[in-house]
């Protein structure tokens, strides 16, 4: 978004509605502002087709970002995502080859009656700041350098899964984390109990901008990502 913001806040300055237009990017009612400045010849047909192409390829999963629904987001939309990059996965869900419901995701079938068990959790890259703004109002882009995002993990259970994928929503990109479930248990960032009375069981993680280096051992590239869940899995 700021990229688009301060390119639109040099051109509003240059308007008779400074003003105006400087409260409407404010407000990211963008259509306005564009309108508003090809109106005062401020800003070319062409060069507002260059700032709409390439706000919508850095902005591409907005859409994924505006999901406000925790569980829509960090179940639905993650685990179907997951199976339609690779079909080899199943789901967990209604499975006659899963006895314990609910305690991991997606699974690869190995052989007979002997499967991987896959954690798919999802997080988004948003301002941690700016709690009363919506989340696609304060998303970044991985090209964003200000600012503090915080992504936690939430009910990671390293006991029901031999390997988790975490992915890291920004807008313009989706990073992968991929952990053994041992990695997942001795990782500094993990942190067990996260309920009262838990006895270990059940922990979370946060992946954040501070720490953000402290996973680089563990992120792959999307094509990578069903080939090093086999790996971590022996």
């Amino acid at each position: 978004m700021q990229i688009l913001k301060q390119s639109l806040i040099g051109l509003a300055n240059k308007s008779r509605s400074k003003d105006l237009l400087l409260k409407k990017i404010e407000e990211q009612d963008y259509e306005y502002v564009y309108v508003a400045l090809q109106d005062e010849g401020l800003l070319s047909f062409d060069k507002y087709q260059q700032l709409k192409t390439e706000f919508e390829e850095r902005n591409k999963y907005l859409p994924i970002i505006r999901i406000t629904s925790p569980r829509a987001f960090g179940e639905t939309w993650a685990e179907d995502y997951i199976l339609s990059l690779f079909p080899q996965l199943q789901s967990s869900r209604k499975n006659k080859l899963v006895k314990e419901k609910g305690q991991y995701d997606v699974f690869y079938e190995k052989g007979k009656g002997n499967i991987v068990r896959v954690e798919v959790k999802a997080g988004r890259a948003v301002d941690r700041n700016r709690h009363n703004m919506p989340y696609d109002h304060r998303a970044f882009s991985t090209l964003d350098k200000d600012g503090l995002f915080d992504m936690n993990f939430q009910q990671m259970k390293p006991d029901c899964f031999d390997v988790a994928i975490l992915m890291g929503v920004w807008t313009d990109k989706i990073r992968y984390w991929v952990l053994s479930s041992k990695e997942m248990r001795d990782h500094k960032h993990f942190s067990s109990g996260q309920h009262r009375g838990n006895k270990g069981y059940e922990g979370q993680i946060h992946i954040k901008t501070e720490n953000l280096n402290d996973f680089k051992q563990f992120e792959v590239e999307e094509v990578k990502v069903f080939e090093t869940v086999l790996k971590k899995a022996v």
